[in-house]
């Protein structure tokens, strides 16, 4: 397993190319705003695009494809928002965080990292002798919503942002048009000065389409929640938050949100993808993590302010989440 780290900049292509590549490969400028390497390596052959928008938007295209089965380890440091279309054989990455997705085979991906996380990537045999594609677009929240025009991000995106981890992403199947332009970004010819515009253009439109495919696919998926439905849950999701320590029952927290339990129950993990308490303890152990690597407590002083009384039940909790125990982080 090679290493490299992702910062989301234009210095990942370097890390890329020296820790991955193993390789001093020189990274090309076709234009101002793009850079881009290349490599054929013992016939694993690829290339990486990286461009900076005028919009605010950071996006990468790639295309590679492995002759041996291959994997690498990425340092993640926390990032923007992530919008990644991934297109041929499946990649599997397991996160430190215990959020292990997929990552190929036509998903359109969104999500945020907002701690540093380790994530090992590998392609197995199946995935040999294939292109695999990859689209990559990293923004700000707020300058989401001013290109929207909305003084607040979707709802969907606003969950994605106020989760505490971040991790995993909301991940769908990729619609046609996402189809379409992966390819008209990834083999764009325009040269010159238009190349620029044009990314510019195709970049702006994916957005669109991307926040537009996961509203109407949010309305599907959640037929039986009103806006009324959803500012309740809303409550009861602060009103879990703000409880961690000592958490209502499940029917308090119901009565408090003005719900019955099948709703909450439904809703709630509809609406925020966990089940209720499922939703708290991930909650308690981010916030536990974040406190150990300020290294404000101690362990068994963080277990007891995310409300464990026990330190082992914790520790087991912990390492089940994170793959690491609690006294080694920090």
């Amino acid at each position: 397993m090679q290493a490299m780290q992702i910062d989301g900049s234009e210095r990942d292509l370097e890390s890329f190319a020296l820790g991955v590549l193993r390789s001093a490969a020189s990274i090309e400028a076709p234009t101002p705003f793009e850079r881009r390497v290349r490599w054929d390596v013992r016939g694993n052959t690829g290339f990486i695009s990286a461009f900076t928008l005028r919009s605010g938007i950071s996006l990468s295209a790639a295309r590679c494809r492995w002759e041996q089965p291959s994997g690498m380890v990425i340092d993640h440091a926390p990032m923007r928002l992530e919008f990644v279309l991934a297109r041929g054989p499946v990649m599997q990455v397991r996160s430190s965080d215990g959020n292990d997705h997929s990552l190929g085979g036509g998903t359109f991906q969104i999500g945020q990292v907002k701690r540093p996380l380790k994530l090992v990537c590998a392609w197995d045999e199946s995935a040999l002798g294939q292109d695999q594609d990859n689209l990559c677009l990293a923004i700000d929240g707020q300058r989401l919503c001013e290109l929207l025009g909305a003084k607040a991000l979707p709802a969907a995106l606003e969950r994605i942002v106020a989760h505490p981890g971040g991790y995993p992403r909301a991940a769908q199947a990729m619609s046609a048009p996402l189809y379409r332009l992966l390819d008209e970004i990834l083999l764009c010819d325009a040269r010159g000065v238009s190349r620029q515009l044009h990314v510019e253009a195709k970049g702006l439109e994916l957005m669109a389409a991307m926040v537009d495919l996961l509203e109407e696919s949010e309305r599907a998926a959640s037929p039986l929640l009103s806006q009324h439905d959803i500012a309740r849950l809303e409550r009861a999701r602060h009103i879990l938050l703000a409880r961690m320590v000592d958490p209502p029952t499940l029917p308090e927290l119901a009565r408090h949100a003005g719900l019955n339990e099948v709703k909450l129950k439904e809703g709630f993990r509809a609406l925020f993808g966990a089940p209720v308490f499922g939703y708290l303890r991930n909650h308690r152990l981010d916030e536990a993590h974040r406190l150990l690597r300020q290294r404000a407590c101690n362990v068994t002083e963080v277990a007891q302010r995310v409300g464990y009384e026990n330190p082992s039940k914790f520790a087991a909790a912990f390492r089940k989440r994170f793959g690491v125990s609690p006294s080694t982080v920090g």
